[in-house]
């Protein structure tokens, strides 16, 4: 007889003194990378939506993390209101007291509910949490409302009834919820306007949404995605479909409803079409195909014309992005230099803006859209620093996404003994590890922090370092 194999696993964390169900009165210390207020208590970190730095309230705690040291719960009653918060503007914003089913509601502005000043400060106590401090000058904020360039939605609802929505980000959310996104106040109204008209045309046209399958039973139906970016007056929108049947791709809303939407909306200037064949839930499908008008937009960033395509990347929040680019080339260092890197160059902000001050600069970037566009081939940048291993700049630029730049990329930056290193981070929590992985080698000279995306937890950060 086969013996079946045994697996050793983890044992769990256990704390006595929290448990699920239990209701506690307890004060918000500080906000998490959501936007959740966090409360360090029973050697665990809580994390409540809604809760807000000071703020006392009754919590009930919903889920101990088995393998972490994190829990999670959720505001039974608000008992000492932070000075700072108000009423929400956004009709769809998720009440965190609501004891109503949340279904329907947005969870993508989680501090909606706290004034704009009072969210900076919110960002600045989350920064020291991470032993970076950010002087109050050095946050720059921009519009509170309307600031998104870029929008991505996905299609939900039955035929002649499709809405578009986005899914929950809300640690109460159930896998799978769409929170509807009609009338976002984030979005720039030009994108706003365009995606009515797309949910109009569509329902008119009885175009099916697509439908996830499960196990054995494949999945249906057409419009998956939308995808909205604008110059600040024109739009480009891609429709992204499912493959359909047969070995040809086929989609009925790409025959549809690009000639329909450019005739209804004056700011659209063109339609393009992209396949997404896979279940998951990533956006970005196949090459694109334009059905209708320009196929890219011109935007002007620091200065610099940049086309933007159907899939290529675009920073949510133009005019904050491009002061961070300025401070990311030059941030209390101007001078002239022999050889510069820019690394993860992504459409070539940097890269023009590099150009104009020093004498050689090399870009490097993975995604082919924008390396295209830049006349380099792909490249990973583990790879191009291992290629150009020998070679010593004068000035590394780098603009990681999310994850930053990881432990290979910053070891090989300590070989190369650049003099200095500028980065640009998304991300307050990758932007202090990859600094404690510099610090043998730099010292941090200079912090700024960019609110790109008010409502929410997100803040950009340029650091400008010097080698030791």
């Amino acid at each position: 007889m086969t013996k079946r194999r045994r697996f050793a696993t983890l044992p769990p964390v256990t704390t006595p003194e929290l448990a699920v169900g239990a209701q506690l009165e307890l004060r918000g210390q500080a906000t998490d990378a959501e936007g959740s207020g966090v409360v360090e208590h029973a050697g665990r970190q809580l994390h409540v939506p809604g809760l807000l730095p000071g703020e006392r309230a009754r919590v009930r705690v919903d889920n101990l993390a088995r393998f972490s040291a994190n829990a999670y719960g959720h505001m039974l009653e608000l008992l000492e209101p932070h000075p700072q918060r108000r009423s929400p503007p956004c009709p769809r914003h998720r009440d965190p007291l609501a004891q109503a089913s949340h279904a329907g509601t947005c969870g993508g502005c989680p501090l909606m509910h706290l004034n704009v000043a009072g969210q900076r400060e919110a960002k600045r106590e989350r920064l020291r949490g991470l032993g970076l401090e950010l002087a109050e000058a050095d946050l720059i904020g921009g519009d509170e409302w309307g600031y998104r360039w870029s929008s991505k939605r996905v299609v939900a609802g039955k035929l002649g009834k499709l809405w578009l929505g986005s899914r929950r980000a809300d640690p109460l959310a159930h896998t799978g919820q769409i929170a509807d996104m009609h009338g976002c106040l984030v979005d720039h109204p030009a994108i706003e306007r365009v995606f009515e008209q797309l949910v109009r045309q569509a329902n008119l046209e009885r175009i099916q949404g697509w439908r996830p399958g499960h196990q054995d039973k494949p999945a249906t139906g057409d419009l998956r995605y939308a995808w909205a970016k604008t110059d600040g007056e024109r739009v480009l929108l891609t429709l992204i479909t499912s493959p359909g049947e047969g070995d040809a791709d086929h989609s009925r809303a790409a025959e549809l409803l690009p000639e329909a939407l450019m005739a209804a909306s004056p700011e659209l200037a063109g339609v393009a079409w992209s396949v997404q064949p896979e279940r998951g839930n990533a956006i970005r499908g196949r090459a694109p195909e334009l059905l209708a008008g320009v196929g890219t937009l011109t935007l002007e960033l620091a200065g610099v014309q940049v086309e933007v395509g159907p899939l290529g990347f675009l920073q949510p929040n133009p005019p904050m992005a491009a002061q961070a680019y300025l401070d990311l080339i030059d941030l209390g260092d101007a001078e002239p230099r022999e050889r510069v890197w820019d690394l993860y160059a992504g459409v070539g902000v940097t890269t023009a803006l590099l150009r104009a001050r020093h004498r050689e600069v090399i870009a490097c970037e993975s995604y082919a859209e924008s390396a295209q566009a830049l006349g380099i081939a792909p490249m990973a940048v583990e790879d191009f620093l291992l290629a150009r291993k020998a070679e010593r700049p004068d000035l590394v630029v780098a603009n990681p996404p999310r994850a930053g730049l990881g432990t290979e990329v910053c070891a090989r930056l300590v070989e190369l003994a650049v003099p200095r290193l500028h980065m640009m981070s998304c991300n307050p929590e990758s932007l202090a590890q990859d600094l404690a992985r510099l610090a043998p080698a730099y010292e941090l000279e200079r912090l700024r922090g960019y609110d790109t995306l008010p409502q929410t937890a997100h803040l950009e950060l340029v650091a400008c370092l010097r080698r030791r």
